[in-house]
């Protein structure tokens, strides 16, 4: 569950704004990022992609699976996909020209003194989706009124959730026999000096 559900959270706000709203509307009322520079969220979100990629293999496709194309250039502009994502926008909004979060989608709320710290209202919340997740009976505890609970996504999430790809399924290095995505292929190349085909 931990790594599927960074990946989950990776792919969403390294994706376009509109996308990402889209699946954010379902499990958050409020975005907050870490900006500022010295290891703020940009500097932290090409990690985030890999990790995104590495469970949804479409994130950055297979012609790329350590997600290079989500990153910033030698002069420090951002690459399209970078430009384009919910984390670049939230941290660079209002701050770079031309950068700037659709209200439609994601408020301002809060940005601290010295711009450290923004919080941002997720805009069109589901209702439906937050009373899913308040219900008791869709809890999953290892027992009953037990603290330790595996989350779980509401229905509205369904389709994003079954595209993923269980991590220890790509990452088994050992495994024979089944499909290799892009990535396991890489690793696997990178250990052996080898050639691999994607």
């Amino acid at each position: 569950w931990n790594h599927e559900h960074i990946a989950t959270l990776g792919r969403i706000m390294t994706s376009p704004e509109k996308k990402a709203h889209n699946a954010m509307r379902h499990l958050a009322d409020y975005v907050l990022v870490w900006a500022g520079g010295h290891g703020d969220d940009m500097g932290k979100s090409p990690h985030l992609a890999r990790i995104g990629n590495s469970v949804f293999p479409d994130h950055c496709g297979d012609d790329d699976p350590k997600c290079n194309k989500f990153g910033f250039y030698a002069d420090h502009s951002p690459t399209p996909m970078m430009a384009k994502s919910l984390l670049y926008k939230l941290v660079m909004h209002n701050l770079q020209p031309g950068v700037h979060v659709s209200e439609t989608y994601f408020k301002e709320v809060h940005t601290t003194k010295n711009g450290l710290m923004r919080v941002y209202q997720v805009m069109n919340v589901s209702q439906e989706s937050k009373d899913w997740v308040a219900d008791p009976k869709n809890r999953k505890c290892d027992a009953p009124g037990s603290w330790y609970c595996v989350g779980q996504y509401p229905p509205a999430l369904e389709k994003l959730i079954a595209r993923r790809i269980n991590f220890a399924q790509l990452e088994d290095f050992n495994r024979e026999g089944g499909g290799k995505s892009a990535y396991t292929k890489l690793i696997e190349k990178e250990r052996s000096g080898g050639k691999v085909e994607f």
